[in-house]
């Protein structure tokens, strides 16, 4: 029975339900959970992995960390790297269920709200004030629903974050035609729910983020913001064009909403 440990894990981490365990039952016959593991893995949460010595190191992520091999002796994530048989990339969409497409009428699609701003987190990542000014600047076009903690101008209109969160959210967004979707920071191979969802919702995606993103994600499907970080006034202006001709020419977006978004 291989003997295990979590720590230093994000809050939101079940150690009972997760990737890893569900491989070592499949062909491991099982684990157990152990003070003096055999393996231990770790995420970017804390220092206590710094404690232990004696055992296999696995760091793992479900932030845009790059993994330091000084500290561990495997690593799963997000980079697009080679590190011989010690580093396994493992894109964030595969640590949670995919969100079936909401099925709706090309009627239901064009009849939506204009677009929608969903963020809670207003201190942690590069794109924090970059998105807040992107919207400010579209808010110039239309009015667009934030409901989260970051600009709020609508209360009670979603899920708390700890309650269902991810099934509030995606009912939600289903109801607007765009949704502003940048990365709290920009990572090669780092792509989050915050494009998969609205992809899944028929809710156009106004996204930034993962250079690498197309590898993985058709082009055609929704809107990428290249380069506004380092050219916002110019870069922004011809996003909000596109965005206006897709909310003023339907056939356009509806051949937008309706194009296969995965390669």
């Amino acid at each position: 029975m291989v003997k295990i440990k979590f720590v230093d894990v994000h809050w939101e981490f079940d150690k009972y339900n997760n990737f890893i365990t569900d491989v070592l039952n499949k062909h491991f016959g099982g684990y157990e959970f152990s003070d003096e593991p055999d393996f231990l893995f770790f995420m970017c949460e804390g220092t206590e992995h710094y404690k232990y010595d004696n055992c296999v190191k696995v760091f793992f992520t479900g932030e845009p960390v790059t993994p330091d091999f000084n500290q561990c002796d495997y690593a799963i994530g997000y980079d697009e790297l080679q590190f011989g048989n010690r580093y396994c990339k493992r894109p964030y969409w595969m640590n949670r269920a995919c969100p079936q497409p909401i099925v709706q009428s090309d009627e239901e699609l064009l009849s939506r709200k204009f677009c929608n701003f969903v963020y809670s987190n207003d201190s942690r990542g590069t794109a924090v004030e970059l998105r807040k000014r992107f919207a400010h600047k579209l808010m110039e076009y239309k009015h667009i629903d934030c409901p989260g903690k970051v600009l709020n101008n609508m209360k009670d209109a979603i899920t708390p974050r700890h309650d269902n969160w991810e099934e509030g959210k995606l009912r939600f967004i289903s109801d607007y035609k765009f949704t502003i979707a940048f990365e709290n920071n920009k990572m090669y191979g780092y792509t989050t729910e915050k494009l998969e969802d609205p992809l899944a919702a028929h809710s156009v995606p106004i996204y930034w983020g993962n250079p690498n993103v197309f590898n993985s994600f058709n082009k055609d499907a929704f809107i990428y913001c290249d380069g506004i970080e380092d050219d916002f006034d110019n870069v922004a202006d011809k996003i909000i064009e596109q965005v206006v001709h897709l909310d003023t020419h339907d056939d356009d977006y509806i051949k937008m909403v309706r194009t296969p978004w995965n390669n």
